[in-house]
């Protein structure tokens, strides 16, 4: 009997411990998140500046190049953004598996679970009208799972 107690006494430490780890690492990649959206933003408003900033060079006419090398420009911070978004998903995918490991070890060692912002937020965006979930796809906001 005193043997599965500390076995189980060790096993409530082991899940406290990875906790710790799991919602260190949980910390960083939201961060990382965060600072996506920041530097998104920035590069499209770029873009978009660099983009007016060529069409405006002299006058504007789709007989001059300058209006090509604009769409061209403000079309590269679009695919940026998606490409950015799609990082964005991908971490997130990752944060949900990291939610569900440590609530399974929350569940455990405590109770009761600790995480659950970005799985339930990804239930939300797969309820979104079909139209919406199809634009979010385009743009990257969202995927398919």
């Amino acid at each position: 009997m005193a043997t599965q107690q500390t076995q189980q006494t060790q096993q409530e430490e082991n899940d406290v411990e990875v906790i710790a780890l799991l919602m260190k690492e949980y910390e960083v990649l939201r961060a990382e998140i965060a600072q996506r959206v920041l530097s998104r933003m920035q590069i499209l408003g770029f873009a978009g500046v660099a983009a007016a900033l060529i069409a405006g060079l002299g006058e504007i006419s789709w007989s001059k190049p300058a209006v090509y090398i604009a769409v061209l420009a403000f079309f590269l911070g679009l695919v940026w953004l998606r490409d950015c978004n799609q990082g964005i998903q991908r971490i997130g995918r990752h944060l949900r598996d990291v939610e569900a490991e440590v609530n399974r070890r929350a569940i455990r060692a405590y109770g009761s679970s600790a995480l659950s912002w970005e799985t339930n937020r990804n239930t939300e965006r797969q309820r979104e009208r079909p139209v919406w979930r199809f634009v979010g796809r385009l743009g990257g906001w969202t995927s398919r799972h």
